[in-house]
């Protein structure tokens, strides 16, 4: 869950809350998220699958390019973290899962579907359509990716992370 401070039409600051998902890379608690579900947040907190919050949750590394960001967990320990695959060995019609927060309020959603396409650019805006980026080979898929879905795991058959859903 990520506090951002914004704006109103008629220029009253408020904080808004924003969810996303993100993938346990780590026992000691880095997270892999992308940049846009952390992007001008002021605070992040992390609330694991059993329930157990993180408040005050780090950003280590933030990569604009490829819209990736690590997080760190403070005093965080005996995590399962996830298994990563290789995104370089995704075949067109390979059967993929793709794992998130959907709409930020249906934790642990589970689409599924076929990979279509691989080596996809894209050309993402946010919710405004006033910043723009452009993103390189994109595992393109027919499994349903839901706002909140952000920064949750692609995983193919052997249950492994092969991409982070992105939009």
């Amino acid at each position: 869950m990520t506090y951002v401070k914004s704006t109103s039409y008629f220029g009253r600051s408020y904080e808004s809350q924003a969810s996303g998902t993100g993938i346990i890379v780590t026992e000691d608690g880095y997270i892999l998220t992308n940049k846009h579900v952390i992007d001008e947040a002021k605070k992040i907190s992390v609330i694991l699958e059993d329930g157990t919050t993180y408040k005050d949750v780090k950003v280590v590394a933030v990569d604009s390019l490829n819209d990736v960001a690590f997080l760190k967990l403070k005093d965080a320990s005996g995590l399962t973290p996830a298994v990563l695959g290789d995104s370089k060995t995704v075949k067109v019609g390979q059967q993929v899962i793709a794992i998130g927060n959907a709409l930020g309020e249906y934790q642990n959603s589970v689409t599924a579907g076929v990979v279509s396409g691989t080596g996809r650019s894209l050309t993402a805006s946010d919710a405004a359509g006033y910043s723009t980026e452009r993103l390189n080979d994109m595992i393109q898929t027919d499994a349903a990716i839901n706002s909140g879905h952000s920064g949750g795991p692609l995983i193919n058959a052997a249950g492994q992370v092969i991409g982070l859903n992105t939009a």
